[in-house]
């Protein structure tokens, strides 16, 4: 597992922001559909238009499946910031999602998604682009989600006393070698379901819960990846993060590579959620 997961990782790295490197972005969308493809998912382009481009985020479903039902949804954005490669943000959650699509397999009531434009654009004000349309689409359409799961920076873990930063006024070891679980008010369930599984089933992985308030908007930094639109349309949603900027020193810069991660806590984060869906489903 953990080397299939770095494999991808591999594969996904690379400046690939959707101004400067939209062509590289393209290529990750298509290595993408044709992973998804491969495993027997039913594959679909949800499609819009920013600054002029084509984007689309990427959907995985059971083929034949309908819209209206309660899902349980996967996701990661595939885009990395401006000047990154974008190994652990988010090379990782996206290889991690992929294995547990892979694992999952195409059945009712799973999907699967691999968001684009999450990172701020060049325009520095726009973020969340994809999930945003995702979501606003989805509510017209009546869609229903009953766990999301978003995975953000999954790779980078360290041993290291004080190696872990924590954001004001939250309670967490200060050695970075955890997988931080945040969810909103209607996850706990969701939160609680992943943390036992992992202990049981994967005891060397170490979880830590947050329950964000007000979605988030007490701790502006929980909100930022895709899982806040979902909080923001009431859906219970679990961001599954290595803290990303609290703790990998590369985050965000040309230094976020392949070789800075961990293959064993990626798999390890992977196994969790394998079977944290499958007792969910």
């Amino acid at each position: 597992m953990k080397e299939r997961i770095l494999d991808r990782v591999k594969k996904l790295e690379g400046l690939r922001d959707g101004a400067f490197h939209y062509e590289e972005l393209v290529q990750r969308a298509e290595y993408i559909e044709g992973e998804f493809a491969s495993y027997g998912f039913a594959v679909e382009r949800d499609e819009f238009w920013f600054n002029g481009k084509l984007h689309w985020n990427i959907l995985a479903t059971l083929p034949g499946s309908g819209h209206g039902e309660d899902v349980i949804l996967l996701g990661a954005h595939y885009d990395a910031v401006i000047d990154s490669p974008g190994a652990d943000d988010n090379a990782s959650g996206v290889s991690v999602m992929l294995e547990a699509a892979k694992a999952l397999g195409p059945r009712k009531g799973l999907k699967c998604i691999a968001f684009t434009l999450e990172e701020p654009q060049a325009d520095a004000l726009s973020f969340l682009v994809g999930s945003r349309h995702f979501v606003k689409k989805s509510r017209s359409m009546g869609e229903r989600y009953r766990a999301v799961f978003v995975l953000e920076s999954v790779g980078y873990v360290s041993h290291q006393p004080e190696s872990q930063q924590l954001p004001p006024f939250l309670k967490a070891s200060r050695t970075g070698d955890f997988i931080g679980v945040v969810g909103n008010a209607k996850a706990g369930d969701i939160m609680n379901t992943f943390t036992e599984t992992a202990r049981i089933h994967v005891p060397e992985l170490k979880v830590v819960t947050h329950r964000a308030r007000l979605r988030g908007f007490l701790l502006l930094e929980t909100r930022f990846s895709d899982h806040a639109p979902f909080w923001d349309a009431g859906f219970p949603a679990v961001m599954i993060t290595d803290t990303a900027m609290f703790r990998n020193p590369h985050y965000h810069t040309p230094y976020d590579t392949s070789e800075t991660l961990s293959p064993d806590f990626m798999a390890q984060v992977a196994e969790a959620l394998i079977l944290t869906v499958g007792e969910l489903l």
